[in-house]
């Protein structure tokens, strides 16, 4: 996805520059440089005497005014406006060049897609003028749009190109990017318009404090190692944190933005962060959205969906222990009654309770440990009571404890970091063959 989104902004990128390529060519040529005998001079206004610009297609209207040399919606001046985008589409149609012109008469517009104009842009100027410029349909060779003026009954052929840079132009303008650095994201937040109201909620773990190779983790719901599959995928959606249009500056009820509607809240390491509410999915498969504290609304890119509908179990891990023996400085296992304690030795191996074991034996005990793995997620959500047994996992001088409390019949679910929620839960007989392995392995100093 981010790939995607990557690619789009660069092929926009690509039609602006062409777009101020052109504008330059044309301005050159206006100063006495010689000209392609095929282009046709349209009309020239300064853009330094424009006021005002809208541009019209279909049921999209973009309509600016520029106060105090800066470019804004006519409609709410708190919307931001690129600015280079707005330059250069207007420079494009003050200096206007056709590739030829056909008629100097058409009494049929509408033959020629231009009634209504496939697209029309009306600029104002400075001493109370206005021009108006309305592209129409393509040309039976596909190579370009019909065009025509305000107050003239000219009809002409607008290169195809060209006009394929206007309307990229014209799409860029809007400030659609959200403020938010992805390379920088330390936390995220996602909740649901329906259903559970409550956050499902990813950190990052800080430097140095990941016992595991895992580097985020879940703590809301519950707390818990997260999926590192998982949250590639959802790293994904903010490849490119941009919005894809900017729609217009009222909340309309038919957007699916009042209430509570859901949101996405993405928050940098730095503490800087922002607050997407998302509403009603579009035909196309996007959703209108607002970000607080920022006027207007805007489309969302699609494929959200997906991530306004995960679930927890979809972002748990499968392995309750992230670590191997390579990894793991200590290992305590508090049965209440009995303690066991792995600790490394330095290059001599491990040692379990003071007892050094061959290397054979400190295999299988993490095979054990490997072997507890996560069977759903445990739908009780709080902790009552004391653990009936915990496993500390040490590397680095950084822990991570879990306890485990009796869950059903035959199972245990699994409390992390004395976070008082439950996530997964594992079968009771996994954990007493652990146990009884620990046991042995303390007692003979081998599994043999």
């Amino acid at each position: 996805m981010g790939s995607k989104k990557t690619w789009v902004l660069i092929g926009i990128g690509i039609a602006l520059f062409l777009g101020i390529a052109a504008a330059l060519f044309f301005l050159l040529r206006e100063d006495g440089a010689e000209t392609k005998q095929s282009a046709v001079s349209v009309y020239k206004v300064s853009y330094t005497k424009v006021t005002g610009m809208k541009i019209t297609q279909g049921d999209s209207v973009i309509d600016l005014v520029k106060q105090d040399g800066v470019w804004r919606y006519r409609d709410n001046t708190g919307v931001s406006v690129d600015q280079g985008s707005m330059e250069s589409a207007l420079t494009m149609v003050c200096y206007l060049y056709a590739k030829e012109k056909l008629f100097d008469h058409v009494d049929n517009p509408g033959n020629y897609g231009l009634d209504p104009a496939a697209m029309q842009v009306d600029i104002e100027l400075d001493d109370g003028t206005s021009q108006t410029v309305r592209f129409g349909g393509y040309t039976s060779a596909k190579d370009g749009v019909f065009l025509q003026t305000g107050g003239s009954d000219a009809l002409y052929i607008y290169d195809l190109d060209s006009f394929s840079i206007l309307q990229n132009a014209a799409k860029a303008m809007s400030d659609l990017t959200i403020g938010i650095d992805a390379n920088k994201l330390a936390k995220i937040e996602i909740v649901r318009a329906s259903g559970s109201r409550v956050p499902i909620t990813m950190e990052q773990i800080p430097a140095g404090k990941s016992v595991g190779l895992e580097s985020w983790m879940l703590t809301s719901p519950f707390t818990a190692i997260a999926n590192a599959e998982a949250v590639t995928l959802v790293m994904s959606f903010f490849a490119s944190p941009r919005f894809s249009a900017y729609v217009g500056s009222e909340p309309l009820p038919e957007y699916g933005l009042d209430g509570d509607p859901a949101y996405i809240a993405l928050t940098e390491s730095g503490g800087r962060s922002v607050k997407i509410f998302v509403g009603n999915r579009l035909e196309s498969g996007r959703y209108y959205c607002m970000q607080e504290g920022r006027s207007g609304v805007y489309e969302l890119a699609s494929g959200f969906d997906a991530l306004l509908e995960i679930e927890t179990k979809n972002l748990f891990p499968t392995a309750v222990f992230p670590v191997n023996a390579d990894q793991t400085a200590s290992v305590t296992l508090d049965l209440g009654a009995e303690t066991f304690r792995l600790v490394q030795n330095g290059d001599k191996g491990f040692q379990l309770n003071g007892k050094a074991l061959d290397e054979e034996t400190t295999k299988t005990l993490f095979a054990y440990l490997s072997q507890l793995q996560f069977r759903g997620v445990a739908e009780q959500a709080t902790v009552s009571g004391s653990p009936d047994a915990t496993i500390t996992l040490e590397r680095g001088g950084n822990e991570l404890v879990y306890g485990f409390y009796g869950y059903r019949n035959d199972y245990y679910a699994v409390e992390l970091n004395a976070s008082q929620t439950l996530g997964g839960y594992i079968k009771a007989e996994h954990l007493a063959v652990l146990a009884a392995a620990f046991d042995q392995a303390a007692k003979e100093g081998s599994l043999k």
